[in-house]
């Protein structure tokens, strides 16, 4: 009875999918419809209901680590790992769509900026490349870190910067399970980076720090912040 029960909500959720798309269905069912993709037989219904009572939200449950997402009774490793990949596809998307408009000035720099960091649960650092005329030239993440550190290579940083002949650079880094507010190293980094980038006459207009809810720029900070935006 169960199994038949399952089996009819299964088929009625595709249906309903096929008829009238994904977009009269509530978070929770959307979330119910990508298990289905991933459990073959058994009640996604439950399972849904589960991470959304342990999560709390839709982008809670899509922003979780795989290892976390697994302990959820009814969510195989295979389900995990659809579910995070969700806001990564997302976000390889609108990047797509802004590189493709020329990114150029400030204000689309820090528009752009958080867009590269949806769906990272750990901390990365980002660097965007500018020519003379503040246009994008390049972006990479240069590294990788924990959730609360993350180490920066400055050789691959001047690296890319005199390989794209940049002229102005903007540096970013995410605190996936905090604020925005900067640390004392984050600070500390930003000094580095700009005597750095000064010995090969490239200045450094910001540094961002976005969170899951906002996004910090030490270029605009009070003065006791922004200092370590000049050159020793």
């Amino acid at each position: 009875m169960a199994d038949t029960a399952t089996e009819s909500r299964r088929e009625m959720l595709m249906n309903r999918l096929k008829e009238s798309g994904a977009e009269d269905f509530c978070n929770q069912e959307l979330i119910e419809l990508l298990l289905l993709y991933s459990v073959r037989k058994g009640d996604t219904d439950t399972a849904a209901f589960r991470l959304f009572n342990y999560f709390g939200s839709m982008s809670e449950v899509l922003e979780a680590p795989v290892m976390e997402l697994s302990h959820i009774e009814g969510i195989s490793r295979n389900s995990a790992v659809l579910l995070s990949m969700v806001p990564q596809i997302a976000r390889r998307v609108q990047v797509d769509h802004d590189v493709k408009k020329k990114i150029k000035g400030m204000d689309e720099i820090k528009d752009f900026v958080p867009k590269c960091f949806i769906g990272k649960t750990v901390e990365h650092f980002l660097l965007v490349c500018l020519d003379k005329n503040e246009k994008m030239i390049r972006f990479d993440f240069v590294s990788k870190g924990t959730v609360n550190s993350s180490t920066v290579d400055l050789r691959k940083i001047v690296h890319i910067l005199l390989d794209s002949n940049a002229v102005y650079a903007v540096v970013a880094h995410n605190h996936p399970r905090g604020c925005a507010y900067p640390s004392r190293d984050d600070l500390k980094t930003t000094q580095v980076i700009v005597n750095a980038l000064n010995t090969i006459d490239v200045k450094l207009l910001d540094h961002i720090i976005v969170s899951s809810r906002e996004c910090f720029s030490i270029a605009q900070a009070p003065s006791d912040i922004s200092s370590c935006m000049k050159p020793d």
